[in-house]
């Protein structure tokens, strides 16, 4: 990487991210505690929520279920596209968990015939890419604006979990370089442009790597972007870490505070122990995707940015749940 980030850039950074929406609606998922336990049970069962997919033990494996709503705006301004997008989130879901997808299922409410239309074949295109069978869900001809949420199952053999980092780790992201931004979105489209057998060939790097025992901790990265999604993998591990920001794999002509709070289409972030991680890194270049280690895990729940010259700047504070700056997060954060 010949990319530096000087200190001045690390707090400009940390200013602009702790205003970016895509941190802060993710204050809304803690109320979901305030119904639902963290465990529940199926079958007598233990099931963790706050993974990308729900793990059910099943027959010496793990059925995985995950649901994803369609983002609106996008929903409006390009239904087709919206729809393939729907399936390409629950299957990197899936995926993420070190498993295989089975089956889905959508909800779609729509009174506009024609953006039915092209929903419905954003659907069964990407759901034929990714050989996941569409079987069924609901169809309603009601609602002023369209609405989507699809659903998935799965299953996995060995489980890839956010609530598996440990201290000493190396923090890895992986994403795809090549590809384009979709105007007006934080979206960057690395996967159309492959055939079926690499987007597939992509994929399946997750479940080899649980199977292989080489990883048992991973994070799809959402539409919370790089930042978002390992701060939603270190909370899950009640974990911190120490970000090297000169070492994030960026692609070529992205502007760094732009790409670490995109949806990258194909994007991951591993919690790996430091002596695998070289053959993980060799996995994925051999498929031509960026893939570099960026910091460390620690038990302090603290996540810190830091560069090449060994400057650190505090930037969130798990432990207190701190999502945005004010003056008494930044305060109490450096007691």
């Amino acid at each position: 990487m010949n990319r530096k980030v000087t200190a001045g850039l690390l707090k400009d950074l940390i200013k602009s991210l702790h205003r970016s929406p895509r941190l802060s609606e993710k204050n809304n998922i803690t109320n979901v505690w305030n119904f639902f336990p963290q465990f529940a049970r199926v079958e007598g069962k233990q099931v963790r929520l706050g993974d990308d997919a729900a793990a059910i033990e099943h027959d010496g494996g793990y059925l995985l279920a995950a649901a994803e709503g369609v983002y609106q705006p996008l929903l409006k301004s390009n239904p087709y596209l919206a729809g393939r997008t729907s399936v390409l989130t629950n299957v990197n879901d899936i995926y993420s968990m070190g498993g295989r997808p089975l089956a889905i299922l959508d909800v779609l409410c729509s009174a506009d015939v024609g953006k039915t239309d092209e929903i419905l074949s954003g659907i069964h295109d990407n759901a034929e890419r990714y050989n996941v069978p569409v079987i069924g869900g609901h169809l309603s001809g009601e609602g002023s604006e369209p609405t989507l949420a699809v659903f998935i199952l799965g299953k996995a053999a060995r489980l890839l979990s956010s609530f598996n980092a440990r201290e000493g780790d190396d923090l890895v992201m992986v994403v795809g370089g090549e590809g384009r931004f979709y105007s007006g979105f934080n979206f960057w489209d690395s996967s159309s442009g492959l055939s079926k057998t690499d987007a597939l060939r992509h994929l399946e790097i997750l479940p080899e790597l649980a199977e292989q025992e080489l990883a048992d901790s991973a994070k799809d990265i959402s539409m919370a972007g790089a930042i978002g999604s390992i701060l939603m993998l270190l909370e899950c591990s009640q974990k911190g870490a120490e970000i090297h920001f000169d070492d994030l794999p960026v692609p070529s002509g992205v502007g760094l505070a732009e790409w670490l709070v995109t949806f990258p289409s194909y994007g991951f972030v591993l919690s790996l122990r430091a002596e695998k991680t070289s053959r993980v890194r060799e996995k994925f270049r051999d498929c031509g995707l960026l893939c570099e280690k960026i910091g460390e895990v620690s038990a302090e729940q603290k996540v810190y940015f830091k560069n090449k010259d060994n400057h650190k700047e505090l930037f969130w504070n798990i432990g207190r749940g701190y999502y945005m700056e004010t003056p008494e997060s930044k305060e109490a954060a450096n007691e």
